[in-house]
């Protein structure tokens, strides 16, 4: 099977991205204008798969984007730690379902995992899981902080028990981002426990160029087959990437 600039174009590339703007700085106004971006890319071919906010901003993006088949996705469950009490963290994604969105990215409880107390982990993410049954939760490991391949697997196969529609890299704020090593172990594993592909990869910090992707997606195909390079099953999460596509 043909593999790289052969089978995946650009356009096929920028339909797998989750366009993201998770700013300290976002405002109304700024979102306004991002969402109005993704809009111009559509116009011009390139259609991302979806939206990436923080939650504040959920009610305003689904009622942008209504009318596309541009899915909207936030981050929750206090994102980009997963500290604090469980309730506020749900509420928090409560209050984004009630508006709307399609889709949620939650942070795997690190503490938790790194004191072996996987009870507790697989039950928080069953619990997120549960205020979302017919909506996808992504669960993001932090590859970067974990960064040894038994830690990554452990992990991949915790939130994939807990219910995770996918499974993520990385927040792509305190610790560094996706590597090839960390997505070829999380597609063994979704390869090993859901052979008929119902978890999804998303590959999210440090993809910005053409053939960054390109390279991430031989290893997804790899293990995982052409078939699953749609963007129900796979994602890049991503800020700059889509104009990086567009002006090369």
């Amino acid at each position: 099977m043909k593999k790289g600039k052969d089978m995946w174009t650009k356009k096929e590339v920028c339909g797998l991205v989750d366009l993201t703007s998770l700013n300290a700085y976002d405002s109304v106004k700024s979102i306004d204008q991002f969402l109005d971006q993704a809009l111009s890319y559509k116009t011009k071919g390139f259609q991302v798969a979806a939206i990436c906010l923080y939650p504040n901003f959920a009610a305003q993006a689904v009622n942008t984007l209504q009318n596309t088949s541009i899915k909207t996705a936030v981050v929750a469950g206090n994102f980009p730690n997963s500290q604090g009490f469980l309730s506020t963290k749900l509420n928090e994604c409560e209050l984004a379902l009630e508006a709307g969105v399609d889709e949620v990215d939650i942070v795997l409880n690190l503490g938790a995992f790194d004191d072996g107390d996987y009870d507790h982990l697989v039950n928080e993410v069953k619990a997120f899981k549960g205020l979302m049954p017919n909506k996808c939760l992504k669960v993001i490991l932090e590859t970067g902080y974990l960064k040894t391949s038994d830690r990554i697997k452990l992990a991949s196969e915790l939130a994939i028990e807990g219910g995770a529609d996918f499974i993520k890299t990385s927040t792509g704020k305190e610790f560094p981002g996706a590597t090839i090593e960390a997505v070829d172990v999380m597609a063994k594993v979704i390869s090993k426990l859901s052979p008929s592909h119902t978890v999804g990869l998303k590959i999210s910090g440090g993809v910005r160029t053409y053939d960054d992707a390109l390279r991430y997606l031989e290893v997804v195909e790899k293990h995982l087959g052409g078939a699953f390079i749609t963007p129900e099953l796979l994602r890049i999460g991503a800020s700059s990437l889509v104009t990086n596509l567009m002006n090369d």
